[in-house]
């Protein structure tokens, strides 16, 4: 992972992760590391790379395959750029609802107490 976050940083390209596998880990001794927490443990040049993180409700979060549901983050990147991937991005808003119920399920999960 750090060997990719130095290449874009030095050839100047924005960080596309597909972290949509992240809650798979089956194995107690390993861990998961976004992009983004390891970006920002790095020496403080490189937090300036452009990350586009992605994450999808489809893919194993709880055996939910077949609901259609994901977002993005977007960490550094230009609010001119971001204001035009909002446009982009809501002409396909077209989730079914449970897709939805399940996006705000996984991001804001229900309080256990």
């Amino acid at each position: 992972m750090i060997e990719v976050i130095k290449f874009c940083y030095d050839n100047r390209l924005v960080l596309m992760a597909d972290e949509v596998y992240q809650t798979n880990i089956y194995d107690d001794s390993q861990k998961w590391y976004s992009f983004k927490k390891v970006k920002y443990e790095m020496d403080e040049k490189y937090h300036k790379i452009e990350l586009i993180s992605f994450h999808s409700a489809s893919k194993g979060f709880i055996g939910e395959c077949g609901r259609r549901g994901g977002y993005m983050e977007l960490d550094g990147i230009d609010p001119e750029v971001q204001a035009q991937l909002l446009k982009l991005v809501s002409c396909r808003l077209s989730s079914n609802i449970s897709g939805q119920i399940t996006i705000g399920l996984m991001t804001n999960p229900p309080n256990s107490r």
